[in-house]
């Protein structure tokens, strides 16, 4: 994958400066196009190596170019059509654009899975491990990521559930997880180096979870995966508590 310039910036006046201009020839590349969602002040001030201080006022220049607008709640979205930018399918544009249904999902998810973590570990066996270290491994991949990406990264997360012992919980979290599938699948499809990591990203959250397992550790499972879905979400543009 092409690298963007994220390097962390010498603290010298003017870091705005820095970051608006990586982000802007982001756009002007048309690896960030029209509607895209900007990833959260966290993600850009630690890729940065700057304050969210500094990556609002980076924001705040980008908003007064006509290059993002922020809607309340939600976000920064790239603003300004490129010629060359080739716009996703119909359906994901419009989940990527989302609103507070995609919010709460997440913020539904990392309750649910911090439970089923929690039950998983303290009941874990061979068998339930193997489930979940098999969806683990399905995740790597060479080249680009592919629809077999998007289901193991879901077939993990249903293994976590499964393996809880709570038929209940293990029906809601399949609920909740299915109507993301597309909305996955657009992020994993998303190039450049703001987007390129997100499948690996995930895999070695998933795996960092696995030795909890292992370990049986029911309250650093809990911790985990709660962390794991608030990384998630920052990745799709959304920051949410998990307490």
């Amino acid at each position: 994958m092409n690298e963007m310039n994220v390097r962390r910036v010498e603290r010298r006046p003017h870091l705005a400066e820095h970051i608006v201009t990586a982000l802007s020839e982001e756009i002007a590349s048309g690896r960030l196009r029209h509607g895209d969602r900007l990833p959260t002040e966290q993600f850009l001030a630690e890729n940065f190596g700057v304050s969210r201080n500094v990556v609002r006022e980076a924001i705040a220049s980008l908003r007064s170019q006509g290059l993002v607008q922020s809607r309340q709640g939600i976000g920064a979205f790239v603003s300004v059509a490129r010629e060359a930018a080739q716009p996703l399918e119909p359906v994901s544009a419009q989940l990527l654009e989302g609103d507070n249904m995609i919010r709460n999902m997440f913020e539904v998810r990392a309750a649910l899975e911090g439970q089923a973590a929690a039950l998983a570990a303290v009941s874990m066996t061979p068998r339930k491990l193997k489930s979940i270290r098999d969806a683990v491994e399905r995740m790597r991949f060479e080249g680009a990521p592919t629809a077999a990406t998007v289901n193991a990264d879901l077939d993990f997360h249903r293994a976590v559930a499964a393996a809880s012992g709570n038929d209940y919980l293990e029906a809601m979290i399949r609920t909740v997880l299915e109507p993301m599938r597309p909305l996955i699948a657009a992020n994993f499809s998303r190039h450049g180096p703001m987007f390129g990591h997100i499948p690996h990203a995930a895999r070695d959250e998933h795996e960092t979870l696995v030795q909890a397992f292992i370990d049986k550790d029911a309250a650093l499972a809990r911790r985990l995966m709660g962390e794991h879905i608030v990384s998630a979400a920052s990745r799709f543009g959304y920051e949410i508590a998990h307490y």
